[in-house]
């Protein structure tokens, strides 16, 4: 850690996109330096490892973008259903398709298939058992029924894909639910 310090008190130029802000160079510094930061990185990284599968082949793609690319290497328009599943089954240049019935283990984490089938199930329940939820939008109120709720700042599903500013909030859903409404549920545990 010593070394780390040293190390970045004698750079004289900072990098680009800290520039005009040598405070915040400082203080990234001053975390990186603590002596309990490296314990701390190691225990997040093997909570990390203990994940059961890559969490999207994406990359850094936005869900859009990975939509664009996969329909310009194989063809036909992704929906956003489709393309948030395709993202978690592999690269938006190989060849995975979508099938709503595809078992837990053709997803990269195991977890994406629960999430699909509840939005899928949810969403059959608002809309009706013809309800096809691969060639529509994805409904902001499903997932806030379904995912109870918006959970430390995340949605439940497909969290960058929903326009936060027409999504009701929960307050909101229970203010519009009936008694024939589906009920909202319970956010389940992720351990």
């Amino acid at each position: 850690m010593l070394h780390l310090r040293h190390v970045l008190d004698d750079v004289q130029v900072p990098p680009w996109w800290l520039v005009g802000d040598t405070q915040c160079l400082e203080m990234m510094v001053d975390k990186w330096c603590v002596e309990d930061w490296e314990e701390i990185h190691n225990s997040c990284r093997q909570r990390r490892l203990m994940m059961p599968g890559a969490p999207h082949h994406q990359g850094n793609l936005h869900l859009s973008q990975y939509a664009a690319r996969w329909s310009a290497a194989h063809g036909p328009a992704l929906p956003p259903v489709q393309a948030w599943a395709m993202a978690h089954k592999g690269k938006e240049t190989s060849d995975v398709t979508y099938n709503p019935e595809d078992p837990p283990e053709a997803y990269s984490n195991p977890t994406i298939h629960s999430l699909l089938s509840g939005y899928s199930s949810m969403a059959r329940e608002i809309h009706g058992p013809e309800y096809d939820l691969s060639t529509q939008p994805i409904d902001g109120e499903i997932v806030m029924r379904v995912g109870g709720g918006k959970k430390h700042g995340r949605y439940w599903f497909a969290y960058s894909t929903l326009d936060t500013a027409s999504t009701p909030t929960l307050t909101q859903t229970r203010a519009r639910s009936t008694s024939s409404s589906p009920a909202i549920r319970p956010r389940p545990d992720s351990t």
